[in-house]
């Protein structure tokens, strides 16, 4: 049985991509652009109202209950599977409180104000889904059903080809409130669905519910997060030693470094522009024996960099190549979409050793 404390980050983060589609509340005929054209007009002020929804991941996950309230931005998931799972989730404005009630852990995170406005939105999040399928799928209305006792437009995202990140998607939206009642997606060969029971947006919701008692006896960890820091390239020699940069000539141009923060071990990111526009960025670590390397996704496809098996791939905009020499991990991502990936391999073979 999968552990679900990851898998409801996963299912957040779902729920944020497909959390508005429809901004329209009338029974006219719409086509999907000017759904998306409508939805994206929509207010940023979140909505109060208490829930419950099932999400299931089949017989590779299993099946979780949920409770949530929303109120002023603010947050809360009271998570009960059926493996005996029990997991609360607050969102306080200020910060992320995660309460595991079976194994009596708990930790929190503290962020900035306006630091996760973005999951907040219905059109922020509307617009960053669309911008994610629209190359990508074919979107159509495919009918009006009733979700939790509520009147939902059915809007469903086909891929046009398979080598895409995220896969097909059906998603039922609320034609009062633009929220997101149901989502069944497929990718990976797996297959969620996130389905809403009750919903009450006229629910009175007291503050005391964004607040997680914590027995005494439980010792709450603080989890700091950093954002990344501009260095030098002295700084980077001091970490990492010899390894290889690419070499600023016929137009190429190193903008930025930056320490990329991580935990487990120094990495860097390399920003490079090409006639005074973005190009690409290189990161690098070295490896170490502590280093875990993860298997692969279905999207990954083998590459040769430099004499080296690498990998690429590529969704939509999205381009990526990764490699392994001498040590160190070299991950090139493309910033300018004209860029192919045989010109980031031409790049990676222009390389040489930063001393």
């Amino acid at each position: 049985m999968m552990n679900w404390k990851k898998t409801l980050r996963a299912a957040g983060l779902v729920a944020a991509l497909t959390f508005s589609l429809v901004g329209c509340n009338t029974e006219a005929s719409y086509s999907p652009q000017e759904i998306i054209d409508q939805a994206l007009q929509e207010t940023k002020e979140p909505l109060t109202y208490y829930g419950e929804f099932t999400m299931d991941m089949g017989e590779a996950g299993g099946t979780a209950h949920v409770k949530e309230w929303s109120k002023d931005g603010k947050r809360r998931i009271d998570m009960t599977t059926e493996n005996g799972e029990h997991v609360i989730s607050v969102n306080n404005g200020s910060e992320i409180m995660m309460y595991d009630v079976v194994e009596k852990t708990a930790q929190k995170m503290k962020y900035k104000e306006g630091d996760l406005d973005g999951l907040q939105s219905p059109r922020d999040q509307a617009e960053l889904l669309f911008n994610m399928v629209k190359d990508t799928h074919d979107v159509k209305i495919d009918g009006e059903e009733k979700i939790a006792g509520r009147d939902t437009y059915k809007v469903v995202a086909k891929v046009k080809k398979e080598d895409t990140l995220t896969g097909d998607m059906e998603v039922w939206i609320d034609k009062k409130t633009w929220l997101t009642l149901k989502t069944v997606t497929n990718s990976a060969g797996s297959k969620l669905t996130v389905e809403y029971t009750k919903i009450d947006v006229n629910a009175k919701i007291d503050d005391t519910q964004f607040t997680v008692d914590v027995p005494d006896d439980v010792e709450i960890e603080e989890i700091t997060t950093q954002e990344p820091e501009a260095v030098t390239l002295d700084v980077v020699k001091e970490q990492l030693g010899e390894f290889l940069m690419i070499p600023e000539e016929n137009g190429i141009a190193l903008t930025t470094i930056q320490d990329m923060k991580v935990e487990e071990r120094p990495e860097f990111s390399f920003d490079y522009q090409k006639d005074e526009q973005p190009a690409f960025s290189v990161s690098v670590f070295k490896m170490t024996e502590s280093y875990t390397e993860f298997g692969g996704t279905q999207d990954e496809k083998p590459i040769e960099v430099r004499g080296q098996q690498g990998t690429y791939m590529e969704l939509g905009e999205f381009l990526t190549i990764s490699w392994q020499e001498n040590g160190y991990q070299y991950n090139i991502i493309r910033e300018n979409p004209e860029l192919s990936k045989e010109d980031l391999v031409a790049y990676a073979n222009q390389m040489t050793i930063n001393k």
